[in-house]
């Protein structure tokens, strides 16, 4: 079901607010772009699998349970690293940008004297209105 003009008015705002009081939460609950795959990243991986299910092909004709074991775990390694995106983007371990407050990580108290707390009263003002209009209670 779409939302109304007005609803999706409201909630741009309350994303507005949200990125104004706590940047960090809200990139945390942003969406993410997908990684691209490496084909270079790939191919290193199948690589692996195949040379992996040779060994261990090689392990069953010898009495080797321990190189099937190795190998086993080559393979497994192989499909990981084929199927995971490289990680330590700078953007996931940025720590130092906090919006330019004092390192706390708990919520903000609302700010009365620039008006930011207003939004919050005035949700609460609506809300206690519409229960006071709703024919059913």
């Amino acid at each position: 079901m779409p939302l109304s003009e007005h609803e999706q008015k409201m909630l741009d705002e309350m994303e507005r607010q949200l990125f104004a009081d706590d940047p960090r939460l809200a990139r945390a609950f942003a969406p993410k772009t997908t990684p691209r795959r490496n084909g270079r990243r790939i191919l290193i991986g199948l690589g692996a699998v195949v040379v992996g299910l040779g060994v261990l092909v090689l392990a069953v004709s010898l009495p080797a349970v321990w190189l099937g074991v190795i190998a086993f775990i080559g393979m497994l390694a192989g499909a990981v690293y084929a199927i995971t995106a490289p990680g330590g983007t700078s953007e996931d371990t940025d720590s130092t940008d906090d919006g330019g407050r004092g390192g706390g990580s708990g919520p903000s108290a609302p700010r009365g004297d620039d008006g930011s707390g207003s939004f919050m009263r005035k949700m609460e003002e609506r809300w206690e209105k519409r229960a006071g209009d709703d024919p059913r209670l």
